[in-house]
């Protein structure tokens, strides 16, 4: 059962970081349902070091688009991204370690990630972006 569902309201007119933005969400659902369903701390510790390395290989092209674009907000941008990758490596090792995550901590993060940072942060690239010719 999907936690987080994605819809048109989330595009930020870019059509990678859509489809980025879309398989972030099923790493999240992924996570969310593991620990829903309280599977050992193996399963949770795969599924945040998937969305660890999802989320930094989107960073890293989105970073990318935003350069290619003078993106005037990309220093800022960067740094909320560093910030994210920080608390997701942390919790990463918590649950390596065999440490159980706040299930509701995680996905609070999880949440805010996706509908402040998408919903506010990401759609603000959006028409500098497709100016720049990235659509």
């Amino acid at each position: 059962m999907a936690l987080f569902t994605w819809n048109h309201s989330y595009s930020v007119k870019v059509a990678m970081c859509d489809q980025q933005h879309k398989k972030l969400f099923e790493i999240i659902n992924e996570l969310a349902d593991a620990m829903r369903m309280g599977q050992g701390h193996e399963v949770v510790a795969k599924s945040v070091g998937d969305l660890l390395t999802y989320t930094q290989t989107h960073f890293q092209q989105e970073e990318a688009l935003m350069k290619k674009a003078n993106y005037p907000q990309l220093a800022p941008h960067q740094e909320m991204h560093r910030k994210f990758v920080a608390e997701v490596e942390a919790l990463h090792n918590q649950a390596k370690q065999g440490k159980a995550a706040n299930s509701i901590q995680v996905l609070n993060l999880l949440r805010d990630w996706l509908v402040n940072h998408i919903m506010k942060v990401d759609k603000q690239y959006s028409e500098p972006l497709n100016a720049a010719g990235i659509c």
